[in-house]
């Protein structure tokens, strides 16, 4: 009977496990935390990032340039899901820089991830292990999308999941090759 309940309790918290990574969640927020504390219209955050190469890259370094700024993690099924689009614009907008940050994981997590499924588009760490909480307190993913002036210009979350044909709109006059 022991035996019984300890395995109940193990599918219990199995389950709970699962419903939680699935969720792409962050702690215990709320819905209302999801919305972001960086907005459509609102500058920019201060930031820098380090890329895979050493480079360092800052908000402030890239004033005059539209770029893509995306948080994600691995093993969140949402960003799993958005991973083949953001690697589509990537491909298709070289001249508009993305930065894809992970939300939590290490370099070489990512890079495992990244060589697994093919991907190619740039990851950088941040430099604050709390950039993240900057822009928003939970969910992914989370991308926005910053004009030359440092102006959010558009922010997708997981709900609904930004498509290629969404994206691609909104570049089309942000390209900084112009």
């Amino acid at each position: 009977m022991v035996k019984q309940h300890i395995s109940y309790i193990r599918q219990l918290l199995l389950l709970l496990a699962v419903i939680v990574q699935a969720s792409c969640l962050n702690d215990s927020h709320t819905d209302d935390d999801r919305t972001g504390k960086v907005n459509v219209g609102d500058t920019v955050p201060n930031f820098i990032l380090t890329s895979a190469d050493g480079e360092t890259v800052s908000s402030s370094s890239l004033s005059g340039k539209a770029y893509i700024l995306s948080f994600f993690d691995t093993g969140c099924p949402d960003c799993q899901k958005e991973f083949p689009v953001l690697q589509r614009i990537y491909e298709t907008y070289q001249s508009v820089p993305m930065f894809n940050v992970p939300r939590s994981q290490s370099l070489d997590e990512v890079k495992q991830y990244w060589s697994k499924d093919g991907l190619t588009m740039p990851v950088y760490m941040p430099q604050d292990k709390d950039l993240y909480y900057r822009f928003a307190t939970s969910g992914i993913p989370r991308i926005y999308i910053v004009d030359r002036q440092g102006i959010v210009q558009a922010v997708f979350t997981d709900s609904p999941l930004a498509d290629y044909d969404t994206i691609d709109a909104i570049l089309q006059k942000y390209q900084n090759n112009e």
